[in-house]
C-alpha cells in the first residue's frame, strides 16, 4: 500500500468513525430504571381558588393542602398551586364564625350565615353533586335566649379516599346573594360554581364536604406524578453531594 492509498484509508476511517460517533450522539443516554417520567414543572399544576364564610381546611387525596390563614374577618380568597392526580378525593373541613358552644357570633348575640365555594383550574367546581355531612349545629331551635349546640364527632379518617360517606347528604346550592361574598371574592375565577352548604346555611356551624373527580372535567390528559419519590425520573439527575 503506498502513501497515498494510506492516507485514503485513514481518511476514510476517520469519516466512518466520525460519523459512527455523530450517530451515537443523537441517542439518548441509557439510564439504569430510567422511569419514563419526568419531573413536574410549574405549566403541569392547576390554580385553586377557595373562599369561606367564614374558615376552612382542605385536604386531597388524603392529604392537607390548604388551611384558610384568616379565621374571621375580613373574608378572603385562598389561591394555591396544585399537581392533580386523578381519581383526586376532595375533602373541606368548613366553619361558620361560631361560639362552640352556643352556635352564636358576635358576642352572642347573632345568628349567622356561611357558604363554601371551590374552582379548581381544571374545571372542578362545587354544586349540589358534592356530599355534606354536619357535625355541629346551634343554636337548637334558633332559642337566642337560651343557646344550646347539637354535635357529633368528626371521624378519624373523613377526609380519606376510602372513606364511606355514603350516607351523607348531598351538598345544598345557595346564591351569591344569599351568602353574601365580601369584594375580594369577585377579583378571582370561580365561573360555573357555586356556593354549598348543608340545608340550614344558618343553623349549620360545621360541616365537612367530600368530592371524587374522575378524570379531569376539561378533558386535558394530565401526567400522573403522584408515584415521582418511588421512581428515578428522566432526565440531568443532580450529582451526590462532595461529586458537583
Amino acid at each position: 500500500m503506498n502513501n497515498r492509498t494510506r492516507r485514503q484509508s485513514l481518511i476514510l476511517g476517520l469519516l466512518m468513525l466520525g460519523g459512527a460517533t455523530m450517530v451515537l450522539a443523537q441517542q439518548p443516554p441509557a439510564s439504569k430504571g430510567s422511569s419514563g417520567i419526568r419531573k413536574p414543572q410549574v405549566s403541569d399544576t392547576i390554580k385553586a381558588n377557595m373562599y369561606a364564610d367564614n374558615w376552612f381546611m382542605l385536604y386531597i387525596n388524603g392529604e392537607l393542602v390548604a388551611v384558610d390563614s384568616i379565621s374571621f374577618v375580613p373574608h378572603n380568597v385562598i389561591s394555591v398551586d396544585l399537581l392533580p392526580t386523578y381519581p383526586m378525593t376532595i375533602a373541606v373541613l368548613a366553619k361558620d364564625n361560631a361560639d362552640p358552644k352556643t352556635g352564636m357570633e358576635y358576642a352572642n348575640t347573632n345568628i349567622g350565615d356561611a357558604g363554601f365555594i371551590l374552582k379548581f383550574g381544571d374545571g372542578t367546581v362545587t354544586n349540589a353533586k358534592w356530599k355534606a355531612k354536619v357535625f355541629s349545629s346551634g343554636p337548637i331551635g334558633r332559642d337566642t335566649k337560651n343557646p344550646k349546640v347539637q354535635t357529633e364527632p368528626l371521624p378519624a379518617d373523613w377526609f380519606a379516599i376510602g372513606f364511606d360517606d355514603s350516607s351523607w347528604s348531598n351538598a345544598t346550592e345557595y346564591t351569591h346573594e344569599q351568602v353574601g361574598p365580601k369584594q375580594v371574592f369577585n377579583d378571582y375565577d370561580f365561573e360555573g360554581s357555586k356556593f354549598i352548604w348543608s340545608g340550614d346555611i344558618e343553623l349549620d356551624n360545621v360541616v365537612a364536604f367530600r368530592h371524587v373527580v374522575k378524570t379531569p372535567p376539561d378533558g386535558k390528559p394530565r401526567v400522573d406524578f403522584s408515584n415521582l419519590n418511588n421512581v428515578v425520573p428522566d432526565g440531568p439527575q443532580r450529582p451526590p453531594r462532595g461529586k458537583r
